[in-house]
């Protein structure tokens, strides 16, 4: 049987000698392996079938029976050779079971173009020597296929374009050894694809143009070498697809082009190095993407173009460059994320579509290069359907920071005043949780609030709207005067200490110049409130010190910028 110690390792050598068995006749093979230190690691004793057995199997069409034998050299190339077949044909294997088989070769173990025929082709805990491996072209039929645990060693493992049927199909705990690996243009059919705690080596690992159907695709804990990882425009169908706790290792990934289908898409737990991690133009269509707590190392990390409807990132650790700028995205949920390095949403000749964009509790220790009118950014806050107006307001809040910290000046006045806005919403909603008087107080405060320094001044960022108020506030009070004077005595009028004989237009101009150096204190004595109108009168020096203050103070602002 296959060891466990033998499957974690790559074979680097190992040695055979034939023995002859006295009891039956037959030769015994003992296959001994040695790790890198030349030190032993196991020994597997097996029966010896010659490949001209086989041969023999094949032209009778019976059953192959390889389990716990030792096999060199099988060649179904050669073997159609010998039949004089053309190389394209292919070979019916019946009901093969080759579980804890050893495939010796000088150069390659030659399965093409293989049709297998029963209810399941087993190839578990078999070992494939340090020759190449091809299974391109072959035809597993409809019966389930088992390579779990299977050991390949430093050659060219190949499986281009095979197809399998609507069975199981696994590889489960398979060692892919060192060499490298295609799976280019295979076709998966309806069958659930198992290749959790799979190893694969330092080679090229190539997935291209690879087709799954309605089955689930598990690669969970499954561990990549240093070489290529390319799933570029593999077509994955309705199933679940399992990328959970896999570590990638250092090295280019690529998922560019892929169809993820309408399944759901989980990607939690893992692991990437080095390298350029390729989204782009991927499309996860309908079913929901999720890559929390995944580890994307250092390099490049694009969705380019990419099209999502529902994707998480949360937990994220982004120490790399990540382009997020998706050509159709409905949720992109980066919350608890910390980003260190660069996440780019700025649209740059192409419009970013993404109705909601979740930063809650991120920590943006980079940047975020995101434009306010381009990305409409309120409209990726205000989408949020599963966010509180706390959480709202701490999102403005980190956008806020983003933007002073990129110079985007106008923007981060943008933020800001998204930010007080839902942070005075939150608070009324809290108050009015709470006892009968906090609630009746509630509604004044905050709709005093609102008029005050939202509507007044924008919280500070717009002085020109502060003195449009200012002149507004002017004309109001002047109107006041002016009606109390004219027609409302009763409530008061504005004297003068010179004689009056003026007409309506002239007392009308007259309270707008008394309410004008009201309003800024100027007081020059020649008019004077009577009556009532001497509170009124108080009332806007009041509001002309505030408003020439908020002036100031917005003004300045926007100078020292």
């Amino acid at each position: 049987m296959l060891d466990s110690q033998l499957h974690e390792d790559h074979i680097l050598r190992y040695s055979v000698s034939i023995e002859d068995s006295l009891d039956k006749g037959d030769q015994m093979a003992v296959v001994t392996f040695y790790d890198e230190n030349n030190k032993k690691v196991t020994r597997l004793k097996l029966n010896v079938i010659a490949k001209e057995t086989i041969y023999k199997w094949l032209d009778n069409g019976i059953q192959i029976n390889l389990k716990n034998a030792y096999v060199k050299d099988l060649s179904l190339s050669e073997y159609r050779e010998l039949k004089g077949k053309d190389k394209e044909d292919y070979i019916l294997i019946q009901d093969l079971n080759a579980e804890c088989t050893f495939f010796d070769c000088e150069a390659s173990t030659d399965l093409s173009y293989s049709k297998f025929d029963g209810r399941s082709t087993v190839f578990n805990k078999c070992v494939f020597g340090n020759g190449n491996a091809n299974f391109s072209y072959s035809d597993f039929g409809h019966g389930d296929v088992y390579f779990t645990h299977a050991k390949f060693g430093s050659g060219t493992t190949n499986f281009k374009s095979v197809k399998f049927g609507d069975g199981h199909i696994s590889f489960a705990g398979t060692n892919f050894g060192n060499g490298n690996l295609s799976f280019v243009d295979a076709n998966f059919s309806n069958g659930h694809v198992d290749l959790k705690n799979t190893i694969f080596g330092e080679g090229t690992i190539d997935f291209k143009f690879a087709k799954f159907s309605e089955g689930n695709i598990s690669f969970e804990r499954s561990r990549f070498g240093k070489g290529k990882k390319d799933f570029k425009n593999v077509e994955f169908g309705g199933g679940r697809i399992d990328f959970k706790r896999v570590d990638f290792n250092d090295g280019d990934v690529s998922f560019e082009g892929v169809e993820f289908g309408n399944g759901k898409v989980n990607f939690k737990g893992s692991v990437f190095g080095k390298g350029f991690k390729n989204f782009d133009q991927s499309d996860f269509a309908n079913g929901e993407a999720i890559f929390d707590h995944v580890d994307f190392g250092t390099g490049t990390l694009s969705f380019n173009h990419a099209k999502a409807a529902h994707i998480s990132f949360r937990s994220c650790p982004f120490n790399c460059y990540v382009d997020l700028r998706f050509s159709e995205c409905k949720i992109a949920n980066l919350s608890n994320t910390i980003v260190r390095d660069i996440i780019d949403v700025k649209p740059e000749g192409r419009a970013v579509h993404i109705r909601e964009l979740n930063l809650t509790n991120a920590r943006i220790l980079g940047r975020l290069f995101i434009n306010w009118r381009e990305n409409q950014v309120s409209d990726l806050v205000y989408n949020q359907k599963k966010t509180n107006y706390f959480q709202k307001a701490e999102q403005f809040r980190i956008l806020k920071e983003n933007f002073r910290v990129n110079g985007q000046y106008e923007d981060e006045d943008a933020a800001y005043i998204e930010f007080k806005r839902c942070e005075a919403i939150a608070n009324f909603n809290d108050e009015r949780e709470r006892s009968l008087l906090n609630k009746v107080l509630a509604y004044p405060k905050y709709y005093f609030q609102k008029y005050i320094f939202d509507f007044v001044g924008r919280y500070g960022t717009a002085p020109t709207r502060v003195l449009l108020n200012a002149v507004f506030t002017v004309f109001l009070f002047g109107i006041i005067y002016y009606l109390s004077t004219a027609y409302l005595p009763y409530f008061g009028s504005i004297e003068s200490t010179l004689p009056q004989n003026l007409n309506h237009f002239q007392e009308f101009w007259n309270s707008i110049y008394y309410s004008a150096i009201t309003f800024f204190t100027i007081g020059y004595g020649d008019y004077f409130p009577h009556g009532p109108l001497k509170f009124v009168a108080a009332l806007e020096g009041f509001s002309g010190v505030f408003l020439m203050s908020y002036f100031t103070v917005a003004f300045v602002r926007k100078i020292l910028r």
